[in-house]
């Protein structure tokens, strides 16, 4: 199905190997350790509920193209900077609570000296 993007949900068919023929219910592409992109799949299993597996996508026919434009990057990347951005805001403003409480406290008999003259 090259060109076509696959939903989820869908029945995809072996086309090689032993099991061809096989007909697995499409998950989610799955990202392995070694960068390598795989399909996850399952099945029906009888008693056991579902069988879960991963193949290559060659395995099905199919072939995984992963696209993330610059747009895309360049407004993740400025979320997450705000994201850090206001929590570090929020995380002074709490840090000058407490400061305000104590410089009121020390200032306070100076204050009342300067007004009780």
């Amino acid at each position: 199905m090259t060109g076509e993007e696959i939903l989820t949900g869908r029945t995809l068919r072996v086309q090689s190997g032993a099991d061809t023929g096989q007909s697995w219910k499409f998950e989610r592409i799955a990202e392995r350790a070694d960068g390598m992109h795989h399909v996850h799949v399952s099945r029906p299993g009888g008693k056991l509920g579902r069988i879960h597996r991963e193949f290559h996508p060659r395995v099905f026919g199919c072939e995984i193209t992963v696209e993330i434009t610059w747009r895309r990057s360049l407004g993740h990347a400025a979320c997450r900077a705000w994201a850090k951005a206001d929590d570090y805001l929020m995380a002074g403003l709490f840090a000058l609570v407490p400061l305000a409480f104590f410089e009121h406290y020390h200032w306070a008999e100076d204050i009342v000296a300067v007004l009780g003259r």
